[in-house]
């Protein structure tokens, strides 16, 4: 049976040095450890700059290289900033508009639907916030359909973990997550949504349900709409 041997170069090498001949073979073994050595010492080169390059990065990041303005470095946070604010401005999901239809949808449930918002609002990943509450009837001696719109932006938490919050606080309260409509808009949407639940609606009979809402708002003694932030947006409000 024929067993092959096979060695490293390494070997082959240490064994090249008690050769007094070389044959082709041989040589072929010493020119691969030449090309070896050179790949070593250029390897050895870009690992080196590499370090270097590393070290720079950092005391830039850290402010501490000496060559660089002030200035340059002020600019480049500002840069920086801009380039985050662009980011979120344009992230299809910004802000959170949200619906929510309880159970209970005459006057008598608003008390329980107002403590849900109130707690909802409150949670630690919103940044700002608005809300208000509207109901269905063209008559106003019969106000129903009671329901609220919230917006919200959210700070850095993913939308998938704001859906959960916003599940677990209103369920109960509508019976079926389907009465919980959570839809995302940029932040261009914005204005557009708070002018829709300050009363700017057509069709669909819409205008003539916002002077009931009037009356409902009147009658439970609340706002017209409840906000923190958004601050741009309510400034002639």
């Amino acid at each position: 049976m024929l067993t092959i041997i096979m060695t490293t170069l390494e070997e082959r090498i240490i064994h090249l040095r008690g050769k007094n001949e070389w044959d082709q073979s041989d040589q072929f073994d010493f020119d691969d450890y030449q090309e070896l050595q050179l790949i070593k010492k250029e390897a050895g080169k870009l690992a080196l700059r590499e370090f270097y390059l590393q070290k720079e990065r950092l005391k830039i990041k850290a402010g501490k290289n000496l060559i660089i303005f002030k200035s340059d470095y002020e600019e480049i946070e500002t840069l920086k900033q801009i380039s985050r604010e662009n980011k979120i401005s344009l992230d299809p999901k910004y802000a959170l508009f949200i619906t929510i239809n309880p159970k209970i949808n005459d006057l008598s449930g608003y008390q329980e639907l107002n403590k849900r918002v109130e707690k909802c609002v409150a949670k630690y990943w919103i940044t700002d916030y608005a809300y208000c509450y509207e109901q269905r009837s063209t008559d106003p001696n019969l106000i129903t359909g009671l329901h609220t719109h919230i917006l919200l932006t959210r700070g850095s938490h993913k939308p998938s973990h704001c859906e959960r919050e916003i599940q677990s606080t209103f369920l109960s309260l509508c019976g079926n997550a389907k009465h919980i409509n959570i839809q995302y808009k940029k932040k261009d949407w914005i204005k557009d949504k708070i002018s829709y639940m300050l009363g700017d609606k057509t069709g669909d009979g819409k205008d003539l349900k916002t002077p009931i809402d009037t009356i409902m708002r009147e009658t439970l003694g609340i706002e017209k709409i409840k906000h923190s932030g958004y601050s741009e947006f309510f400034s002639n409000v």
